[in-house]
């Protein structure tokens, strides 16, 4: 079903059916209409830093991947009608001079863009000028985890700026599709203009059991130059099976996107991922919070990846006290080929005050399950809390090593607007006069024994030690199949330098 979703369109008999209640219906099987919409990922001077509506911390290695929001968007553009086209300014290097003069060769009906954490208003500058390149289309920007939790930042932000269209507080639980083909559609998770009124959601919509969200168009994501830290092949794409995380760690934001744990129906991302490899891509990434949490849900899910037999590998995210053995086996059978973990600390207090009582030995043999598996391990650490020594600091350097997992992420702590840790520092007059660091080379708190300074030379000690490692490079090396491994390889050793 195609229909007209131009202002002409719509003022003529070019409304979309609905059902019972006003309620707009689509079908997945609805053919492009008359017009373009485009997915935009603009250039920001903070790299890939700025994708914040998920976890998505800039590593080492700089590595681009497409946003997993822009991914999942995809899906209800197309849904509405409308023909997605995707531009990632940032992976082709442009400015925003070359975004505006490219983009007056193209013509879209809307645009919906990533938004970066501690530029907005710079950006929103050079947005309103994209604004007027592109005709007065409908912009909606994609907010941060910070700003979604704070209700009157949005409504301030379209207050602003008056020719802003809306803001979507988060990519899952939305109507944006509804929402941009009518007018007279409630908005869920998007705050919108209409006329002179902005209209707020007041509380999450629920879909059912089974968070339903349209299939995402993955083929306009795909590009050789995406990849991830740990990838072995190209092209590369983002999915994602759950949302929401029911942990409370002091520092994270990401556990307070959704109200719970939600999961899409199995099928649905079966099938996604049957298309996904059937286009050509070589691996996934799960942006799930934490991978696996629901038992029978992951089971189903696992069995009935395995049983398609697909080329397709991936990667996911879960914690260490989810990674039985069994889940481990059933990971492996389905495909993964690695597993990145949270283990933060090398100090069991440590791990515990972050909502992680895992004992030394538990962590050793977790990491020894995915090794006798065949699936790498990387291990996501955090240095300089506020009362940690050096001491301490080396500890956790030497116990990371002693796991030998495959990849080892150090990352120093940063009070994030709207965490826990923030208010916390702000009450107890440890939050420094600084914005938080979003590429957490960097911290934006006063520590009690050690100097910014001296912590990120901590930082870059730990990254150096761990990659210079012969035995890390004797690995590296015997693991090598491809060219494209040994230029990964290339941009590991330069870190280490």
């Amino acid at each position: 079903v195609a229909f007209d979703q131009s202002p002409a369109g719509r003022r003529h008999g070019g409304e979309p059916p609905t059902g019972s209640g006003g309620r707009t219906i689509f079908s997945m099987k609805q053919t492009p209409s008359r017009g373009s919409w485009l997915l935009l990922d603009p250039p920001s001077g903070e790299g890939y830093a700025r994708r914040g509506s998920l976890r998505e911390k800039m590593d080492a290695l700089r590595t681009p991947f497409p946003s997993i929001d822009l991914i999942l968007l995809s899906g209800a553009v197309s849904e509405a009608g409308y023909q997605p086209v995707f531009i990632d300014a940032q992976i082709r290097r442009w400015t925003w001079r070359k975004l505006f003069l490219e983009c007056r060769k193209i013509q879209v009906c809307g645009v919906t863009m990533l938004l970066s954490s501690n530029r907005a208003d710079e950006e929103l500058s050079q947005v309103r000028q994209l604004h007027e390149v592109l005709g007065s289309v409908p912009i909606y920007v994609i907010s941060t985890i910070y700003m979604v939790l704070d209700a009157n930042r949005s409504r301030t932000m379209l207050e602003q700026h008056g020719w802003l269209r809306g803001i979507v507080l988060n990519t899952a639980e939305n109507n944006f599709g509804e929402v941009i083909v009518s007018d007279d559609v409630a908005p869920s998770n998007v705050v919108v203009r209409r006329g002179c009124e902005i209209v707020a959601p007041l509380v999450s919509v629920t879909y059912g059991e089974d968070l339903r969200i349209p299939r995402p168009v993955h083929a306009i994501f795909k590009n050789p130059r995406y990849f991830f830290p740990q990838s072995k092949r190209t092209p590369v794409t983002c999915v994602q099976l759950s949302f929401g995380c029911p942990y409370t760690c002091e520092f994270c934001l990401d556990n307070a996107l959704y109200r719970k744990m939600r999961y899409r129906n199995v099928d649905d991302v079966i099938e996604e991922l049957v298309e996904i490899d059937g286009l050509g891509f070589r691996e996934a990434y799960f942006k799930d919070l934490t991978f696996g949490l629901h038992k029978r849900i992951t089971t189903e899910f696992l069995d009935k990846l395995a049983a398609r037999r697909l080329r397709l590998r991936w990667l996911c995210t879960t914690r260490l006290d989810v990674a039985t053995p069994r889940l481990l086996e059933l990971m492996k059978k389905a495909g993964c080929y690695g597993i990145e973990f949270g283990l933060e600390s090398g100090l069991r207090h440590r791990r515990a005050a972050n909502g992680k009582p895992i004992d030394d030995s538990a962590v050793r043999t977790v990491f020894g399950n995915c090794r006798s598996r065949g699936i790498e391990t990387t291990a996501f650490i955090m240095i300089g809390f506020e009362d940690e020594k050096e001491e301490e600091i080396r500890h956790t350097m030497r116990f990371v090593e002693s796991l030998q997992p495959d990849y080892a992420s150090y990352n120093v702590v940063n009070a994030l607007p709207g965490t826990p840790l923030e208010r916390r520092a702000r009450e107890e007059g440890f939050l420094r006069d600084a914005d938080s660091d979003h590429t957490f080379t960097s911290t934006n708190i006063k520590h009690k024994y050690l100097t910014p300074e001296r912590l990120e030379a901590l930082r870059s000690e730990a990254v150096k030690s761990f990659y210079r490692r012969p035995s890390t490079a004797a690995m590296r090396l015997l693991r090598l199949r491809s060219f494209f491994e040994f230029r990964k390889l290339v941009r590991l050793s330069r870190v280490a330098l």
